[in-house]
């Protein structure tokens, strides 16, 4: 199974899972600070950290002092990104894996210019795939919610239409009940006690 399409398995989490193949260490894909402050949680960092200040996506790199603790997170603003044009949003995903390929190599102990071009690149690559992967995915769950409130708003508004419809039919459009008695002619006179009509 391929765990970047997925949001792990077992319990649903509110973020996604890219790996780092030999190099050990997951980054968490979230698309919300509450999705990052999850994986902060489950990666039992116990120090306060925030995303998405400002800007439309960051990479993070978090070691706990003191600890063998350490995450690593891209994390997107999902409704400012949706803002942008796809090859803007291609872009932004892009610039956060290489933040996140220098990253892997901190993590390692590796120092980032010792790291040969080619490893650098299969890395970013890989990485890039699994969180494109990602993005789209999410893109896709966003959409089919979005698609299914549209269609139930547009079924509960079809129900109330017609039960409107139907209390106007039953109520020929008054305000409540037929007690008012209406005549059925006009009168301009007043009746004798023959029942003629005098002037």
């Amino acid at each position: 199974m391929n765990r970047s399409t997925a949001k792990t398995t077992g319990t649903k989490l509110p973020y996604y899972i890219a790996d780092t193949g030999h190099f050990g260490i997951p980054i968490s894909v979230c698309f919300s600070d509450s999705s990052f402050q999850q994986a902060v949680r489950d990666s039992r960092i116990t120090t306060r950290h925030n995303a998405l200040d400002i800007g439309l996506a960051e990479s993070h790199f978090i070691e706990q002092e003191g600890t063998q603790n350490a995450m690593l997170a891209i994390v997107f603003n999902y409704e400012e990104m949706a803002k942008t044009d796809a090859l803007e949003r291609m872009g932004v995903i892009y610039h956060e894996v290489s933040h996140t390929v220098t990253h892997v190599f901190e993590f390692i102990g590796e120092d980032d210019s010792k790291i040969g071009d080619e490893s650098r690149s299969y890395l970013g690559e890989h990485i890039f795939k699994q969180v494109f992967s990602i993005y789209a995915t999410e893109e896709d769950k966003r959409e089919r919610i979005g698609k299914r409130d549209r269609e139930a708003f547009k079924q509960l508004g079809k129900e109330i239409k017609g039960d409107k419809l139907q209390m106007d039919q039953h109520r020929n459009r008054s305000p409540g009940s037929d007690s008012i008695s209406t005549k059925s002619g006009v009168f301009c006179g007043t009746e004798d006690s023959n029942g003629e009509t005098e002037s």
